[in-house]
């Protein structure tokens, strides 16, 4: 009945009218209908990313005083790439 009445572009006291139906009625209808819809619906918020205050480091201390860091940029799988080419002892 509500999808009718707002294909149709009547106000909502003609419509009733034309339907025979009581003015409140529809009313409540319309706004039962629009707190629903309004509760369905998916609501977002946008989110600003900022970059680290400091660069992020890996750092790996081997056998033998040896030590690998990693700084800045790079990711994880770089760090384990490079550490799987190393010798083992």
């Amino acid at each position: 009945m509500i999808e009718d009445l707002e294909r149709s572009g009547l106000p909502v006291t003609q419509f009733a009218t034309k339907r025979g139906l009581a003015i409140e009625r529809l009313y409540r209808w319309k706004k039962r209908l629009s707190r629903a819809r309004a509760q369905s619906e998916p609501r977002f918020a946008e989110v600003t990313l900022r970059p680290p205050a400091r660069p992020a480091a890996i750092e790996i201390e081997i056998r033998g005083g040896v030590s690998i860091r990693f700084v800045g940029e790079g990711r994880v799988d770089d760090a384990i790439a490079i550490l799987a080419r190393l010798p083992v002892r």
